[in-house]
């Protein structure tokens, strides 16, 4: 190769090459290590007031530990760096490598290095593992059993729940089918699903049952099962998600959540020549390394041929416009990205730059060269991040949850909603803000805590908090995961917040109906027993007196027999309504069954006649209400109640035994011609 072939090959380098003094000071740089450095000639390089081989490390001592390479070894190679760029002062990353060029004698003539700007790959890396954390973090803060198997049913990820639902690790998980932990015939059951939506492609729910092989928990699951695509849409596998929807079955409980777990590799570069002679037809040359990324031999390179055919028909077009607009003078150098078929049948992805060394002396192109760079790994790296990223947002987007990042003092970073009714404010308006800021005091706090917790022991779950939306109130239970960072990064908490609402009303509606009756709303016999329990023991403690009067309504079946159980209903429903204005807000009126109601009466006198004489006139309030006519459905009918007194002083006699003296008081007043009431004598 002649000196002129090989110096357009040191310009045409798509990294920064370099040839300096023994002292470091630099003799010879190419384009590109010019371009690295922020200069667009020698000329300003070499004129620029700051000394080329002077120390552009970031990191103290870092030149010298090359330097100290270089003499022990002879030669430096993967040396990565973070560098500033000469001129510009801008921070960059680097791969270097030197070696050094000695005389016959062992002395040093020169050292020769070339340099990589990897920042690109640099922080696609990082940003790789930012999205890996994020999304393992995820992954174990969800309580929803989720897992993903491969088109053969074979597991290829799934979270703590679903294994500790199989009594095992994830490790141990991943590998198995279904077969392995549940048996033959009950894992069939889930083969034929994961098959119904591969055939429908589309997401399928389910429920029923979720066996175990260490429970026999008898709880019913939603499952939740999809295709998973890989970028180009290939299905690759189904991602299954169970949730215990027992709760929600007896108690209307939501729980739901999601995610996946993906892992990223990241290939190097490789580099080659090539020679074109243009008077040819075939006239193109690739050295060994070029056809090493080929998978060719090299016999096959060494002689001219076409390679065009070998370029991915998409890409084609646009390296041969390339191709054009270099030779035309357009462009000043030959730069395309295109994929390359391998022998074997796959695609490379291949770094092309050229330029014209020979001319004719009609100045038409007669010879170029250039390199070739494969640059797989950073295609491969940018398509992965996409998907990664793609894969965690169409996650995120399946959660009916409330998702949120802090930091450690409680401000918000970043905010997740599906539709976001659940939020208090936009959330593009809480970004930035303190949860104080944003929550109400009482929900701030509660917030806080739970923050905290995790911040102290890694994770924090079951607390619970309240808001005012436009929706009306709605209740949150939230979970808490500690987030790994890297270096020097912001610590950051991971928050789900989960609707509970329906949970919480439903417990309501249970707790009404276990203590109330359902016709009047009054408190039933259970939670009269209870009130007449705390009443005795306040009488205990206080000394006073208190009184338990007993109603029954008179000639009431005969009202249901002439005018029908629905007048009847509503009459008992206006006597409660009469009952409770004839009383004090800390006495009881409640509803036995049928026509009977109790009313409880509470801290009387401590004298007795005082107690009975108090207790009478409630009675007679009563009577005088309950004797009003009642206007039902358009008709007046009256009605009278008979009523049953008796005092009690603290624990003297039972509850149950004061029901019966007000009972038998009553039987005595509907004795003495109903509408009247008696008194319990001993």
């Amino acid at each position: 190769m002649s000196l002129h072939e090989q110096s357009t090959l040191f310009d045409l380098l798509p990294i920064g090459a370099y040839r300096s003094n023994p002292d470091g000071k630099i003799v010879r740089i190419n384009a590109a290590l010019l371009r690295l450095n922020g200069y667009a000639s020698e000329a300003e390089c070499f004129s620029d007031a700051r000394v080329i081989g002077a120390d552009s490390y970031v990191e103290p001592g870092r030149r010298q530990q090359f330097v100290d390479l270089l003499e022990a070894l002879g030669q430096v190679t993967d040396f990565v760096s973070e560098t500033y760029r000469l001129k510009t002062g801008e921070r960059i990353w680097v791969r270097e490598h030197a070696h050094l060029v000695r005389d016959p004698q062992g002395r040093t003539l020169y050292i020769e290095g070339t340099v990589e700007d990897i920042t690109q790959e640099r922080t696609a890396t990082l940003s790789l593992q930012h999205s890996e954390t994020l999304l393992r973090n995820l992954l174990e803060t969800i309580p929803d059993r989720v897992w993903l198997k491969d088109l053969d049913g074979i597991h290829l990820a799934c979270n703590s729940a679903f294994a500790a639902h199989l009594g095992a690790t994830t490790a141990q998980v991943i590998g198995t089918d279904d077969a392995h932990w549940v048996g033959v015939d009950v894992a069939q059951g889930f083969v034929d699903a994961d098959r119904l939506v591969l055939q429908m492609g589309k997401t399928l729910h389910f429920e029923g049952p979720m066996p175990s092989p260490v429970s026999d928990d008898p709880s019913v699951f939603e499952v939740i099962k999809t295709p998973m695509r890989d970028r180009e849409g290939n299905t690759i596998g189904v991602l299954g998600m169970a949730r215990d929807i027992q709760e929600r079955k007896n108690a209307e409980t939501l729980l739901r959540d999601t995610t996946e777990q993906l892992e990223l590799a990241i290939m190097g570069a490789d580099l080659g020549r090539w020679d074109h002679d243009l008077t040819i037809e075939k006239g193109y040359y690739l050295d060994e390394r070029s056809c090493s990324m080929l998978g060719r031999d090299p016999s096959d390179c060494n002689i001219g041929r076409a390679w065009g055919h070998l370029i991915h028909p998409d890409d084609l077009p646009g390296t041969l416009d390339a191709m054009r607009a270099h030779l035309s003078g357009i462009a000043p150098a030959y730069e395309a990205e295109y994929r390359a078929r391998h022998s074997d049948g796959h695609w490379v992805w291949m770094g092309n730059r050229g330029k014209v060394v020979q001319f004719s002396q009609q100045g038409q192109p007669l010879r170029m060269v250039g390199t070739l760079m494969d640059i797989s790994r950073r295609k491969r790296v940018e398509g992965e991040l996409l998907a990664t990223q793609a894969e965690l947002q169409a996650t995120l987007n399946a959660l009916p949850d409330l998702v949120f990042e802090f930091n450690n003092e409680g401000r918000y970073r970043a905010i997740h909603s599906h539709d976001g009714q659940d939020l208090i404010q936009p959330g593009n308006r809480q970004i930035d803000r303190l949860i104080s800021e944003v929550l109400p005091h009482e929900a701030a706090d509660i917030c806080m805590a739970a923050l905290q917790e995790a911040r102290e022991v890694g994770r924090s779950s079951g607390k619970q908090y309240s808001l005012e939306l436009e929706r009306g109130k709605q209740w949150f239970e939230l979970s808490v995961v500690r987030k790994p960072t890297l270096v020097g990064e912001e610590e950051r908490l991971i928050a789900i917040a989960r609707n509970i609402t329906k949970r919480k009303l439903a417990e309501q509606a249970i707790e009404r109906l276990a203590f109330h009756d359902t016709l009047t709303g009054l408190p039933n016999r259970r939670m009269l027993g209870d009130r007449m329990e705390t009443a005795l023991a306040a009488s205990q403690r206080h000394q006073k007196h208190g009184a338990v009067l007993f109603l029954d309504l008179d000639k009431f079946k005969h009202l249901n027999d002439n005018f029908g159980h629905d007048i009847g209903d509503l009459m008992l429903q206006e006597v409660a309504q009469r009952l409770l204005q004839c009383i004090r807000a800390v006495d009881t009126v409640a509803r036995l069954g049928g026509d009977e109601f109790v009313v409880l009466i509470q801290n009387l006198s401590i004298d007795a006649a005082d107690a009975r004489l108090h207790a009478a006139t409630v009675g007679h309030k009563i009577l005088s209400s309950l004797n009003e006519p009642y206007r039902l459905q358009e008709h007046t009918h009256t009605i009278t109640p008979s009523i049953g007194a008796t005092l009690f002083l603290g624990h003297s006699v039972t509850a149950p035994d004061l029901l019966k003296q007000a009972d038998l008081a009553m039987y005595e007043a509907k004795a003495q011609g109903r509408n009247t009431i008696c008194f319990h004598t001993k």
